[in-house]
C-alpha cells in the first residue's frame, strides 16, 4: 500500500516544463539521470558528449504493471524492474528527463517492452563490451528498440574512453585495470547521451516536487 501511494503522489506532483501539455509518463518512455556514484560515473559523464546543460550516465524504460509505474533498467548485478519512485530517488535533481519516441515510431514500444521483460536477470554489463550475453544501460535500451533483425531505432557507434584532451580518462584506466581488460576503444556502442540526443524522440524534462 505504502507503495501504492508512493506512486500515486510522486504522478501527481511531476510538472512538465517549457510549455508542455502532456504531463504523464507514457509506457516506453527513456527515462535519464545522472547517478552520483563517484569518479566512473563522472567518467561516462565525460567521455559521452551531451548537449550543453545535459549530463547522463544511466536510463531505463518506463513500463507500467497493475497500473503502477516501474523502469526496467540495467543496474547493480542485473536486468531489473523497480518501481519508478526507487529510480527517481538515486538523483536529487529536480528535472527528469525523458526521452518520447516520437509519433511515427509508436509502434515499436509494445515489443520493445516485451523484450525488456524478457531481458529480467540478464547480467549486468560490468565491460560495457557488445555482443556478449551481459547489457549496460543503454544497450538494453538498444537491444530492446530492435524489431527482429532490422536495426536498432538507436544505432551504435564507436566507443571513446578519451576525454577532450584526447587522453584515456584517469578514471577508465583504473576501472579497466581492475577487471584485467583491454579498454575497448573503437569498439561499437552506446550511453544515455547518444539516446537523449536522437532524432528518433523529444526530449522532455518534468519538475519533480519533491
Amino acid at each position: 500500500m505504502k507503495m501504492i501511494l508512493a506512486a500515486v503522489a510522486l504522478l501527481l506532483c511531476i510538472g512538465q516544463a517549457r510549455g508542455q501539455q502532456d504531463l504523464a509518463l507514457r509506457e516506453g518512455d527513456i527515462v535519464l539521470q545522472k547517478i552520483p556514484c563517484g569518479n566512473l560515473c563522472d567518467a561516462i559523464i565525460e567521455t559521452t558528449p551531451c548537449q550543453e546543460g545535459r549530463m547522463f550516465n544511466h536510463c531505463g524504460i518506463v513500463h507500467f504493471d497493475g497500473g503502477l509505474p516501474y523502469v526496467i533498467e540495467a543496474i547493480g548485478k542485473e536486468v531489473k524492474q523497480n518501481p519508478l519512485p526507487d529510480f527517481l530517488k538515486r538523483d536529487s535533481s529536480a528535472t527528469l528527463y525523458v526521452a518520447r519516441l516520437k509519433p511515427e515510431y509508436a509502434s515499436h514500444i509494445e515489443p520493445a517492452i516485451k523484450k525488456a521483460i524478457i531481458y529480467l536477470g540478464t547480467p549486468y554489463d560490468d565491460a560495457f563490451v557488445p555482443g556478449d550475453d551481459a547489457l549496460y544501460c543503454s544497450e538494453l535500451v538498444y537491444h530492446c528498440y530492435r524489431k527482429g533483425y532490422t536495426p536498432s531505432l538507436f544505432p551504435l557507434s564507436p566507443m571513446t574512453f578519451k576525454s577532450k584532451s584526447g587522453k584515456t580518462f584517469p578514471a577508465w584506466t583504473e576501472y579497466y585495470s581492475s577487471l584485467k581488460r583491454e579498454i575497448p576503444e573503437g569498439l561499437p556502442g552506446t550511453n544515455p547521451c547518444a539516446i537523449a540526443n536522437s532524432e528518433v524522440v523529444t526530449l522532455l524534462t518534468f519538475t519533480l516536487y519533491r
